[in-house]
């Protein structure tokens, strides 16, 4: 008898523990559009980055527009286009590098943020300049 009291117990515990689990974010479909000084980004690419961590979601940017999924919840958005940068002077094959042109403020130092819904139209605009 005791020891079917102590597994019911075990049994209780697991169960509401696991009940009280926050769920995980979904991914869901995203679009949007990226201008660059007012005018449609030819290429490029847009991350959705969850603010609580993950994998983030890179998707391409063709001729100002993305589609994809990104994870649901608040997002850290950073946009990036490149362009041939001049080859590393220890590169003996002179292989250009990729010079990123966007304002690092869109980037790397970014402080744009997307709140990625589950029943939302999830489409976004932004407008990033290269200065």
């Amino acid at each position: 008898m005791r020891r079917s009291l102590c597994l019911l117990g075990l049994c209780v515990a697991i169960v509401s523990t696991s009940c009280n689990k926050p769920k995980p974010p979904k991914s869901v479909d995203i679009k949007g559009k990226v201008t660059l000084d007012g005018k449609a980004l030819p290429d490029g690419e847009v991350t959705f980055a969850l603010e609580s961590g993950g994998v983030p979601s890179v998707l391409p940017i063709k001729d100002g527009a993305f589609s994809g999924q990104a994870k649901t919840g608040k997002n850290r958005v950073s946009i990036s286009a490149y362009k041939q940068g001049p080859p590393l002077s220890t590169d003996p094959n002179k292989t250009p590098t990729k010079k990123n042109y966007i304002a690092d403020r869109f980037n790397s130092a970014t402080k744009l943020t997307a709140e990625v819904s589950e029943g939302g139209a999830n489409d976004f605009t932004f407008d990033v300049s290269a200065k």
